[in-house]
């Protein structure tokens, strides 16, 4: 996939008022927008009839390569905020970094059967945004032969160079319902420690540039 825009992915754990962004899109923002195309093309109730696509989906194992430079840019914009339930919305000033990446972005997908690829195939091209409608990427191809990973999970015994970000997953014990927005169930994450392995290049007060070094 090729990021179309600048793209920003809020950290969870953050506001809306002021935030750096994640540099990928998240595992749980990944199998949420093929959840989307699934049931865009078949049906609400899609799932309810084949949970076993569904545990296709969850159990999904995902990892990223990425290359060439990405550039985290520092914006101020307006947003409108509430200060409470009872009160009108106001105008007020927001913190913000839209990401700017040069090379696309190879999302590796990790499944246990054939079947699972025939699914995932019927689908992933046709994902244009991921997380946010304003974070747009472009499918680009399918690869027989996948590049092995350079973002690595963290690992306390082990001593990995690069930025460390947290990016949330869907738990293995979450069921369709949880992620059904006309279902009173609550959504289960987990949450993971990455790796990218970025060094900083450039920087002003403006942005920041960092290049991929593995």
């Amino acid at each position: 996939y090729i990021p179309t825009t600048l793209f920003f992915f809020l950290f969870s754990a953050c506001t809306a008022s002021g935030a750096k962004s994640l540099f990928l899109p998240s595992p749980y923002a990944i199998k949420m927008s093929i959840i989307n195309q699934v049931l865009t093309i078949e049906s609400q109730d899609y799932f309810d009839k084949h949970i076993d696509k569904f545990d296709i989906v969850k159990n999904l194992r995902i990892n990223y390569r990425v290359s060439g430079y990405l550039t985290a840019n520092n914006c101020l914009i307006k947003i409108q905020k509430k200060r409470d339930q009872n009160s009108d919305f106001n105008s007020t000033v927001s913190y913000r970094e839209y990401i700017y990446a040069s090379e696309p972005l190879e999302i590796i997908f990790d499944t246990d059967s054939d079947k699972s690829v025939k699914f995932l195939k019927k689908y992933l091209y046709r994902i244009n945004y991921f997380g946010k409608r304003g974070c747009y990427f472009q499918f680009l191809r399918y690869s027989d032969s996948p590049s092995l990973p350079n973002v690595q999970p963290f690992d306390i015994h082990k001593i990995i160079p690069g930025i460390i970000q947290e990016y949330d997953d869907i738990n293995k014990k979450m069921k369709f319902e949880n992620v059904n927005s006309y279902s009173q169930k609550n959504v289960i994450r987990d949450k993971k420690l990455l790796v990218i392995p970025l060094i900083r290049e450039s920087f002003s007060k403006s942005f920041t540039k960092y290049k991929v070094f593995l």
